[in-house]
């Protein structure tokens, strides 16, 4: 602000010169504002040479910035009263808006750059995509989109009340005053949306270098998923092909593919997680990290071992079952293997609801099903999924303990693999 001058000659008005707008407020308004701030003013010129102008001046713009709807000014008896009502308070927010988008021109001119790098990234994977659409939802700083649903309900109040005045019948009448509207309850909406936009902008310049990594993050899951489907899919055709076993690319793949996709899953789940503030954003990144090294194991497996299960059990009869058992165990063993990070963050979380949705997401990581059963061993695999989801949550604080209880419970699968395993290799039924 730069100064306080009068507007009349009689005091009647003053004018606040700011940075970005002129606001012109009448005498006895600006006695009430700085009375709220506890500023004692006796008369315009009195204004003039308070040291708190700037300060008066800056809370009058953060009150002028919010809406008002439960004064008597908007109180009516009527339904068509309360479209023009609305009518009156969308024009009144619009215009609100403009001050915003004027004082605010530099932050949403960044927003707007990041929204658009977000807008366009080449994405293809669908869990992905749904990661982008949610981001663009959470990024839209812009003001304009809220004026544009605004001009939309203003345009259906006025097409309501254009047709009460050209309705010359008292049935259309009738039929027409059905159609009500709750003016407190969209007036709340208008001023819902209106805040949230403004929260999004306060809190930009927070964001903004976090946006940049998990843009950055976005970026190499892209390419990681691009490498998968070309570069790595390549490898495990080589490899296949050179051991002679070729009619297994695509279940191999299919098998891979659909591992990558359930990691791929949990990170919406992550990012939804810091968005309502239940995680933080440096917890975010660290997990990012983790799944990538989880993917980096997978595709280990899959291009040096999983194709010597083949190899090792394709002539029994139950080869099937015996590779899917084998697999679905080495892989639990990958998820198991990141488990110690995930405690290093359970461990470092003071916030009980990060700490209960990080221990949820990791049960749901350990799931351990196996899709083809074999008559005669259902006792086996009820001790073995009963092993693989044990919560050893009780332990986590001793890491001691924690490790033995983890180490007793592998021994046990292992037990239960062999015996599995053996028989099955031995009957060949």
């Amino acid at each position: 602000m730069t100064k306080l001058e009068t507007t009349t000659k009689n005091g009647d008005k003053v004018m606040a010169y700011t940075i970005t707008k002129e606001l012109s407020v009448p005498i006895e308004e600006l006695i009430v504002y700085a009375k709220s701030i506890n500023i004692n003013v006796k008369s315009a010129q009195h204004i003039l040479s308070l040291k708190d102008a700037n300060t008066l001046v800056g809370y009058i713009l953060n009150e002028k910035a919010k809406l008002h709807f439960d004064s008597d000014e908007w109180k009516s008896n009527s339904n068509i009263n309360d479209y023009q009502n609305l009518i009156k308070f969308i024009d009144n927010t619009l215009s609100i808006i403009d001050t915003q988008i004027t004082r605010n021109s530099d932050i949403l001119e960044n927003s707007n750059d990041a929204y658009k790098q977000l807008q366009l990234l080449d994405i293809n994977n669908s869990s992905l995509i749904e990661i982008k659409i949610y981001l663009l939802s959470k990024f839209d700083f812009s003001l304009e989109h809220l004026k544009d649903k605004l001009i939309f309900m203003k345009s259906e109040c006025l097409d309501y009340l254009d047709t009460i005045d050209n309705s010359s019948s008292i049935w259309i009448d009738e039929e027409l005053s059905h159609k009500k509207i709750d003016f407190n309850f969209t007036a709340s909406k208008i001023v819902r949306l209106y805040e949230e936009q403004l929260r999004k902008i306060d809190n930009f310049s927070n964001v903004d270098k976090f946006f940049s990594e998990l843009l950055s993050s976005l970026e190499a899951l892209q390419k990681s998923d691009e490498k998968f489907h070309t570069t790595d899919r390549e490898k495990l055709e080589t490899i296949l092909k050179d051991g002679y076993l070729e009619e297994y690319q695509h279940q191999l793949f299919k098998e891979w593919k659909d591992e990558i996709e359930k990691v791929d899953k949990f990170y919406i789940k992550f990012i939804k997680a810091y968005f309502t503030g239940k995680i933080s954003a440096n917890m975010l990144l660290e997990i990012f990290a983790i799944f990538q090294i989880i993917k980096e194991d997978l595709e280990e497996f899959y291009l040096t071992i999983r194709s010597g299960l083949v190899t090792k059990y394709k002539e029994n009869p139950k080869s099937q079952l015996i590779q899917e058992i084998a697999t679905k165990d080495r892989i639990y063993k990958i998820y198991q293997n990141s488990q110690p990070r995930f405690i290093e963050l359970l461990k470092k979380e003071t916030s009980q609801v990060a700490y209960r949705f990080l221990n949820h997401i990791l049960s749901e990581l350990l799931d351990f099903k196996i899709e083809e059963k074999s008559e005669g061993y259902e006792e086996i695999y009820e001790k073995m999924v009963k092993l693989h989801t044990t919560n050893l949550e009780i332990y986590l604080n001793d890491i001691v303990t924690y490790g033995k209880e983890l180490e007793k419970r592998d021994m046990e699968i292992s037990k239960l693999m062999f015996k599995m395993t053996t028989d099955l290799e031995q009957v060949g039924e």
